[in-house]
């Protein structure tokens, strides 16, 4: 499971509230809330008009980003530049470059190159 902090707000009463998107693969996602002490009744009306869409929002963003990290990485399978090598403790597919990866890698005046790993830096690496 992935735990990624999704913001912080806090109130002019001064609680605290963090909102966090939880990956369970494969049975879903969901945004938990942590706070610093109960909630006011200003406190609720600032969760449910600001907080609770911040973070949705925040966590569409952080699926959109996985899911065009996911296609970048299918893409690059497809053309035979990367292959799955196994899985890690959190369930994720480990990728390798391919010899004909590998081969791109070190022909540095080749365009591919530039498309490979500007690909992989852009998606996989702002993603985690």
């Amino acid at each position: 499971m992935h735990k990624i902090q999704l913001g912080s707000w806090t109130f002019e009463s001064g609680n605290a509230c963090h909102a966090t998107l939880e990956f369970m693969r494969p049975t879903g996602v969901a945004v938990s809330f942590t706070w610093k002490s109960p909630l006011s009744p200003e406190d609720e009306d600032a969760y449910k008009c600001l907080v609770l869409r911040d973070a949705a929002r925040l966590a569409v963003e952080h699926i959109d980003t996985f899911g065009g990290c996911r296609a970048a990485l299918l893409e690059l399978e497809s053309e035979g530049l990367v292959a799955r090598v196994g899985v890690n403790e959190y369930e994720d597919t480990i990728w390798s470059l391919t010899e004909k990866g590998r081969a791109m890698q070190a022909a540095p005046t080749e365009r591919a190159l530039i498309r490979l790993w500007s690909k992989i830096r852009s998606t996989v690496f702002d993603w985690f």
